[in-house]
């Protein structure tokens, strides 16, 4: 069993929010998806909802809305009603994204953000983490597992070369956190894109294992690698993830039963 636990899909034409970070000029369907997975021999998938189509998560559910084998993490608004959250998970969702990238610390525990994570955790979605290390997530991370949901960090926890606040993270040690092996791309230096950024990744990776689970780890392509797509595809990303988990064994459960249970394939 292998299964990707985190790739996008969109297209040019959507409304894209305003102040993005990133707009896409191509498209990246779900056909297009499907294919890779096919490719590279990949049983199931993960997409998550990018963050410049803000919480219109319509054309990502209708696009997986026949397909058995993929499901999603959608963006909401923190007073979505329980109703509205369950209404997303019978559609497939069964995660939320937080896009944390850039903000200011949020009060996660004021009644609003705390009944969202009720619900949450009343329906069993987990809460991923879209945030730099040298930003809040560790206060992030801190406040939320109070709320006992599952909390899944994108990015290897998107360090920088100083590993500022690392120390910290790995003092969090608790089955509920959940990392990415992804994006290694993503990590905070000039050269991360090189094999400079799979050398750091893999160190990063080692560290948290000592501290985390073997199962707290899945791995995702994050195609079509927004920002990078001159320099990673589909393939180099899984071959890059071959080498920061160089244990075939390890390699086996990342991609097959700790994916299965977190995402309840």
């Amino acid at each position: 069993m292998k299964i990707d636990t985190h790739a996008h899909i969109f297209l040019k034409k959507l409304k894209m929010i305003k102040n993005a970070r990133y707009k896409p000029d191509y498209d990246a369907s779900f056909k297009d998806y499907k294919n890779n997975l096919d490719r590279f021999g990949f049983d199931k998938g993960v997409l998550i909802q990018p963050s410049f189509l803000g919480t219109d998560n319509e054309f990502l559910l209708d696009s997986i809305e026949h397909d058995k084998d993929v499901k999603a993490v959608v963006v909401v608004d923190e007073n979505i009603t329980f109703e509205e959250l369950k209404e997303l998970k019978n559609r497939k969702a069964c995660g939320v994204r937080l896009n944390l990238i850039g903000k200011n610390l949020i009060d996660f525990e004021n009644s609003t953000w705390s009944n969202f994570f009720e619900n949450l955790y009343k329906l069993k979605m987990q809460v991923e983490i879209q945030q730099d290390l040298d930003e809040h997530l560790v206060q992030t991370v801190k406040t939320i597992l109070s709320f006992d949901c599952d909390i899944v960090i994108d990015h290897l926890c998107r360090s920088s070369i100083d590993r500022k606040n690392f120390e910290d993270l790995l003092k969090l040690k608790n089955s509920k956190i959940f990392f990415k092996v992804s994006g290694f791309y993503r990590a905070k230096f000039d050269k991360a894109k090189t094999i400079e950024g799979i050398k750091f990744a893999k160190i990063i990776y080692e560290s948290l294992k000592e501290h985390f689970s073997i199962s707290n780890f899945v791995f995702g392509s994050d195609w079509p690698h927004t920002n990078f797509e001159k320099d990673i595809d589909f393939k180099l990303a899984f071959n890059a993830f071959e080498q920061i988990v160089s244990s075939k064994k390890e390699q086996e459960k990342i991609l097959g039963e700790n994916a299965c249970k977190l995402f309840d394939f």
